[in-house]
Parts: structure tokens; C-alpha cells; sequence
């Protein structure tokens, strides 16, 4: 299957890869630097450079690859896991997660893209039983999370 990763050399993109291409799947992911498509293409990865904000670039990539799937895995999240890097990580998190969401959305449909699978996040819900499922209350009571739960249930 032709594979779209979107976020191919983030944190579980770079994950997701071997198990990909172990499988058999031919897979073209993006990243934002020169350096980690050197990376990617190295790992068997056909590497697509952009800016995910940039809604053409955004469909032409994904018209390039002609995928059967699109598997949306971005983030922009600190390398070092601090609750004040973590913070002040939300609002570019949730850009990404809205307008770039949005941006992958646009370039399946033009490309007739059937299959779009998209991260969440844990906790996003209030406290309770698991699983979870979609039916399940958001937990918009924490001021530090809001921005980012509201960007997830965007998605």
C-alpha cells in the first residue's frame, strides 16, 4: 500500500517507519529539515519537504505520492519533555493540529484519498473508566490543556 506519513520524522513517525516499510508498504513521509530527508530517504523512506501550513505544497505533495492512505502523525512538540518547554509547546501544537489537519484534509480530497488516520491524545478526557471512546466527555476544565484537547477534538 502507498503510505503518506505526515510527520515522518517526529517522534512516532520515526517509530511508525520500520514497522511500514517491514511490512511492505511504500511509504513517503514528510519532515521539515534537508537534514532528516537525508534520514528518511536513508531508511527507504521517499522523503517530502514542506511546510504543512502551506496548503498547496500540502496537496501537491500528497498528489506526488499518490497514497492510498494518509497517516497524519505531526506535532511540534519539545525535544526535552519540561512542563515550561511542554507549555509553551501548546500553541504551535495546536496550529498543527487545526490548520495543518486541515491542510492533510484538502490534499486527500483532492488526491481521492479513502483512508486518513489521525493521532489524539490520552488525556483529553475527563478522569473515569477506559477505555474511552469518542461519545466520552472532553476535559475542558484544565487551563493549561484547553488549547491543545480543543485543537485534538478539532482534528
Amino acid at each position: 500500500m502507498r503510505v503518506f506519513l505526515a510527520g515522518a520524522s517526529g517522534a512516532i513517525g520515526r517509530r511508525l517507519v520500520p514497522l511500514l516499510l517491514d511490512a511492505g508498504h511504500e511509504v513517503t513521509g514528510t519532515t521539515r529539515s534537508m537534514h532528516k530527508a537525508s534520514e528518511l530517504e536513508r531508511a527507504g523512506v521517499k522523503p517530502a519537504v514542506l511546510d504543512v501550513f502551506d496548503r498547496q505544497a500540502v496537496i501537491d505533495a500528497v498528489a506526488a505520492a499518490q497514497p492510498q492512505v494518509i497517516i497524519h502523525q505531526l506535532t511540534d512538540l519539545p525535544q526535552q519533555f519540561d512542563q515550561a518547554r511542554i507549555s509553551a509547546s501548546y500553541g504551535k501544537n495546536a496550529r498543527i493540529r487545526i490548520e495543518g489537519t486541515r491542510n492533510l484534509m484538502s490534499a486527500a480530497r483532492a488526491a481521492s484519498v479513502r483512508r486518513f488516520v489521525v493521532q489524539s491524545i490520552a488525556f483529553a478526557y475527563f478522569p473515569g473508566s477506559e477505555p474511552r471512546s469518542e461519545a466520552d466527555p472532553l476535559n475542558l476544565d484544565d487551563p493549561m490543556r484547553t488549547v491543545t484537547v480543543r485543537a485534538a477534538a478539532d482534528m
